[in-house]
């Protein structure tokens, strides 16, 4: 089995227990877990910095600091409220003590993983793409310009590319968005904002995410659609500086495709996938830190067993997938039902919505029921709302 691209010749190198493809969160938390379980572990990052460029907004739930072990000093901010904005400007203030969401500095958390992974034994390798990943019976071969290296197994990790997935029998994710986002010098505001509608980003949302490095205020901005990221991030970034007297020029923003649902299989002979890769992320919001870093776990762990075991049959391989379907499965499907439901509602509903929300009990339920990193007891708790359930059915029906 293989998946290929083409590439030069390159020599063989000694072998190695894992090559991890990727060094974003979800392949260093891995690539760590497995050095610290003392199998020698082989990290490859196309790029000639870790954390650069910077993908994502960089938001995830405090909680995973302590679950799994992160750096805590790339934290920028935490923020426990969010204002929802509808298409007509009216909003609703969402404070939930218990809800933390810290925001980072992507390329110092990426740093500092790195700098976790290389202390655990973890051999890094900047600056290098992988052509092709050949598996055979003894072992995976993962080509680079420069050299063939020869592991026992391998780690899928780079995120939403999926040119090794056909080959390898993984398949694509069923459904995907567009998102663009800019960091950006910007006034400080409170808190972090959430804008909702058709007009601002359909089939998704926009944002504004505060925060303050080395005594400077700056924002993260972004949106998520169906199509046209480009377009509706001028509309939404325009309106923004309109409403807060920014006059300076910003840069175009990055653009990006984002996975939301699950590759056909996570799993193949020898070689598993993590976060992006596979297609975990939040289907909710696209977010996928968190996913990935939990994924990127299940994998070191279910790898430790095969490797001491030397198994790598289909069996060994598959108990990684129903860890994560165990574990993220539920969360995923209501995900994916809360999303299908919302993207067909209308401005007018939306706006229904936001406003429920300001006179109603929709933002109590909501301070008992949201979690950062776990969506599904609050998609639920909505959805049995009668109030909701009115404003959503009339819309989805008309």
């Amino acid at each position: 089995m293989t998946g290929r691209a083409a590439g030069p010749a390159c020599h063989a190198t000694a072998g190695c227990d894992v090559v991890v493809v990727g060094g974003g969160p979800a392949g260093l938390i891995a690539a760590r877990d497995l050095a610290s379980a003392g199998f020698h572990t082989i990290v490859v990052e196309e790029h000639s910095s870790v954390g650069l460029p910077v993908h994502c907004t960089g938001v995830l739930g405090v909680e995973a600091f302590d679950e799994l072990d992160l750096p805590r000093a790339s934290i920028l901010t935490v923020a426990h409220s969010a204002r929802f904005v509808s298409a007509d400007g009216t909003s609703v203030l969402v404070d939930a003590a218990h809800v933390r969401a810290a925001v980072v500095d992507r390329a110092s958390f990426d740093r500092a993983l790195a700098e976790l992974a290389t202390d655990a034994g973890v051999e890094l390798r900047r600056d290098t793409r992988v052509c092709a990943i050949d598996v055979t019976a003894r072992g995976v071969n993962v080509t680079t310009p420069n050299a063939v290296l020869k592991a026992r197994a391998c780690v899928l990790a780079c995120g939403a590319n999926y040119r090794f997935n056909r080959p390898l029998g993984l398949g694509l994710p069923r459904l995907f968005v567009h998102s663009a986002q800019l960091e950006v010098p910007f006034p400080s505001i409170d808190p972090l904002e959430v804008h909702l509608g058709r007009r601002v980003a359909p089939g998704g949302f926009a944002w504004l995410v505060p925060f303050a490095r080395g005594g400077e205020s700056f924002a993260r901005v972004g949106v998520m659609c169906d199509a046209r990221a480009r377009h509706w991030f001028h509309l939404f970034s325009e309106r923004l500086k309109r409403a807060h007297g920014v006059s300076a020029d910003w840069q175009p923003p990055r653009v990006k495709v984002l996975p939301l649902a699950p590759v056909r299989r996570t799993w193949a002979p020898r070689v598993l996938a993590v976060g992006d890769a596979a297609g975990l992320v939040k289907p909710t919001t696209g977010g996928g830190i968190y996913y990935g870093l939990l994924t990127g776990r299940m994998a070191a762990e279910t790898l430790a067993t095969a490797l001491r075991d030397n198994q790598f049959d289909s069996l060994s391989m598959r108990e990684y997938e129903r860890r994560w379907r165990a574990r993220l499965g539920p969360e995923i499907r209501a995900g994916l039902a809360f999303r299908a439901v919302a993207t067909r509602l209308s401005d007018r509903a939306i706006d229904a919505l936001v406003d429920l929300a300001r006179v109603d009990g929709l933002v109590p339920l909501l301070k008992q029921t949201a979690d950062f990193n776990w969506h599904r007891t609050a998609a639920l708790s909505l959805l049995r709302n009668a109030s909701f359930r009115r404003i959503v059915f009339s819309a989805i029906w008309s």
